[in-house]
């Protein structure tokens, strides 16, 4: 939305925000207060439809001047080290860390923070020498991230393969229980080594990181050159994402009479909309704003303007389902619904045709289309609560474990950028590791792309795709200023579809078919 001169008043004024949270605020808000149709060519339809909440822009900004989401090549620094930092390249484990830490401090994103920060275990493990001492440097080095990144939209990526740096990071970020970096594991059963990845679940359990992506899926669909950055989000390394752009869709559906309403005439007038709104942002920021030219980062080689994309997203599959099914007098929710789960196909389907048909601007990495994305909500306008994150079923509607699995994997075929489904276990769990990685390799051999556990009685908690400590949420909601930002969009999220509250996972014996 357009921003004005009280939201700067205000934002000076907060007593909850930190001096850095202030100027992060500041800064957004500067890129608010151009009318979007003057400066980037908006039409009065598309802006209509994001007044009216069926097109959500984050509240990216219209003077935009960075992508969302950057993913350097980090290898860049390693074998050659960085010219305009002045850093050669590392020669020991102690050179490396000092030198990561310091490119990171440069890497932009919507946050101002890097949201990718690197294969930590293939960066690392070339200088792992003596793992006693080397263990706690890579402590040390975590904690740092911890303390200078305040956002755990901050991200690292460890695997498929079981090295020393991996198992030295795991270590320590069970020990530390920070929420910055958000983690994920490349997984691939054929690659990685049991032993591994039943520490990665220890850690996921624990400490809510690292999820598992399915490698060998997102391979298939972004080559091996990809991240998982901020919540979860797939994308080129070496690139990134210029900008992601959601539409919520229970908005949408309860604006129609019935399915065919929604099917053939609004769903594909808004995602078209939302379409060319992306395209005008990603024309303003390749041919005005100059970063790719001005930016050390594309200059040395760690991005290539020609590896981004962007990512055009939903929330609400559930909301807009449950609405429709209502219209048709079914009695029904998604998730535990046959007619339910043909809605949503139906939706998707038609998403995604939409999409495809679209030729993107300045996305030739991915094939001149842009990725459709499972986004995990936000609390940015009343409309987010009546639109649960991304295809995931209500707080409150689960089925079982095994039923939920089997009903949410058809629907992750639609999101190269990113989906994910989380679920919450009892502390039995954590001597039944090898129970955990049979459930994530079951769900990857049904077509799972990501999956999160964690035990619900800890305080450290994965919200969507990112962590906060319940207890720094609570500070918060008592008008506290709080070191990371994300501990807002936690509460916010919780406030919107209870995140804390999702069903505990206790059932026995699950085995869907790995």
């Amino acid at each position: 939305m357009q921003a004005s001169l009280q939201d700067i008043l205000d934002t000076v004024k907060a007593n909850n925000l930190t001096y850095q949270q202030k100027v992060m605020c500041l800064a957004n808000i500067a890129e608010r207060l151009f009318k979007p149709t003057e400066l980037l060519g908006y039409t009065e339809e598309e802006w209509e439809h994001i007044e009216n909440q069926m097109i959500c822009d984050l509240n990216e900004g219209y003077a935009i001047y960075r992508p969302r989401y950057i993913l350097p090549d980090y290898e860049v620094y390693i074998r050659k080290g960085c010219e305009f930092l002045d850093l050669p390249a590392p020669k020991d484990l102690d050179e490396a860390l000092d030198g990561l830490l310091i490119l990171y401090s440069h890497v932009p994103s919507i946050t101002t923070y890097p949201v990718y920060i690197g294969r930590l275990d293939v960066l690392l493990d070339p200088f792992i020498t003596n793992e006693e001492q080397d263990y706690i440097k890579i402590k040390r080095f975590l904690n740092h991230i911890d303390k200078t990144i305040p956002d755990s939209f901050c991200h690292a990526n460890v695997g498929p393969n079981d090295t020393k740096a991996g198992r030295l990071i795991l270590k320590a970020v069970i020990e530390l229980e920070n929420t910055t970096p958000n983690m994920s594991i490349r997984y691939d059963k054929e690659k990685t080594s049991r032993e591994f990845a039943e520490l990665a679940a220890k850690a996921c359990l624990l400490v809510s990181k690292p999820s598992f992506a399915n490698d060998a899926y997102y391979r298939a669909d972004l080559g091996d050159d990809y991240g998982i950055a901020s919540c979860y989000n797939a994308l080129p390394e070496c690139g990134g994402a210029y900008t992601l752009t959601r539409l919520r869709l229970g908005t949408i559906a309860r604006a129609c009479q019935n399915l065919d309403e929604m099917i053939h005439q609004l769903l594909p007038k808004v995602a078209n909309l939302a379409l060319s709104t992306m395209d005008k942002r990603h024309k303003f920021l390749v041919e005005e704003s100059n970063f790719f030219s001005s930016s050390f980062l594309a200059k040395e080689g760690f991005i290539k303007r020609s590896n981004f994309t962007s990512m055009i997203a939903i929330v609400g599959l559930a909301d807009a389902v449950n609405y429709l099914l209502k219209q048709e007098g079914i009695n029904e929710t998604f998730g535990q619904s046959k007619r339910g789960d043909e809605i949503a196909t139906l939706i998707m389907d038609t998403l995604q045709q939409v999409n495809d048909a679209h030729t993107g601007l300045y996305v030739e990495r991915t094939n001149n289309q842009y990725l459709l994305h499972a986004q995990v909500g936000a609390n940015n306008h009343a409309e987010d609560k009546m639109n649960t994150p991304a295809h995931r079923i209500r707080v409150g509607e689960e089925p079982t474990l095994l039923a939920h699995l089997k009903q949410s994997a058809p629907f992750h075929k639609y999101f190269p950028s990113g989906t994910g489904d989380l679920f919450a276990f009892d502390q039995t769990y954590i001597d039944h590791l090898d129970a955990v990685v049979d459930i994530i390799d079951g769900s990857f051999a049904n077509g799972y792309r990501y999956i999160t556990t964690y035990l619900k009685n800890t305080d450290l908690i994965r919200v969507t795709g990112y962590l906060v400590k319940k207890s720094e949420v609570e500070k918060y909601r008592k008008g506290e200023a709080v070191l990371r930002d994300t501990t807002w969009y936690g509460s916010g999220t919780d406030d919107c579809a209870k995140v804390f509250d999702r069903q505990l996972r206790d059932e026995d014996n699950i085995n869907i078919g790995a």
